[in-house]
């Protein structure tokens, strides 16, 4: 009898080992991406990658930007002067308003078959990138070498909140779907990363703003917010295939 329980317990020992065995091998071919899985990872990596140029566009305006006014915009009016954070107010303002007025266009769009698709939003957020800082351009142009009037600089953070609203929740959204379920969490990771790689950039292109008259400066801003629009354009027929695959 006690033989046989042990030979009971030995068997039953094995099949744990095998069973073990068999845990690991299952966990480890989960972990692997397939040949599909790992072109569609990287698309999404090319995606986010495209919007690190409207990021260094949108966010130069916690930058550069408030100096540029205290030193270039007549913030007086009515005898009052305005703060300088009530302009990030405005964008912060246009993207809360913004975005029910989004989803009510889209949903018309979707309704009549015209729904933009994620990258062709992600474009529009760019094209609208490169018009915000040419308000600025513009704002400077029109004052003639005096102080720049604070529409223009207002104009310019109402522009950025409606451009934010078009790529970023978008990105977000694209990522999240599109990725494959084993590095979801990680693209989303990259995701938020890119803003990190943005702003260490942003922070070096500030450098160049004693170097260029503030023309020049903002006018850069809106060539690097077109070239994102422009790789978009270039990659958008690759990256849609295989990202709807």
């Amino acid at each position: 009898m006690k033989e046989i329980l042990e030979e009971l317990e030995r068997r039953r020992s094995i099949a744990r080992l095998g069973g073990g065995k068999a845990r690991i091998d299952a966990q480890h071919r989960r972990g692997k991406l397939t040949a599909r899985e790992r072109h569609t990872t990287l698309a999404v990596i090319s995606v986010i990658a495209i919007t690190v140029f409207q990021s260094i566009s949108q966010y130069q305006e916690f930058n550069v930007f408030p100096v540029w006014i205290q030193q270039h915009v007549a913030r007086e009016v009515g005898g009052h002067t305005i703060p300088i954070p009530w302009f990030f107010s405005l964008e912060s303002l246009t993207s809360i308003l913004v975005a029910p007025l989004l989803i009510l266009l889209w949903r018309w769009q979707a309704s009549r078959r015209g729904e933009p698709g994620d990258l062709s939003k992600i474009g529009i957020g760019a094209g609208i990138a490169v018009v915000t800082n040419l308000i600025l351009v513009m704002g400077i142009l029109a004052s003639g070498g005096a102080r720049v009037h604070p529409i223009w600089p207002a104009l310019y953070c109402v522009a950025t909140g409606i451009s934010f609203m078009y790529y970023w929740p978008t990105t977000l959204a694209l990522v999240s779907r599109a990725a494959p379920a084993k590095v979801n969490a990680t693209m989303m990771g990259i995701a938020y990363m890119s803003l990190f790689v943005s702003n260490n950039v942003i922070g070096w292109i500030g450098g160049f703003y004693e170097r260029l008259s503030p023309l020049e400066f903002w006018a850069m801003h809106a060539a690097i917010a077109a070239a994102g629009g422009l790789i978009v354009i270039l990659l958008g027929r690759w990256l849609g295939r295989v990202l709807s695959a």
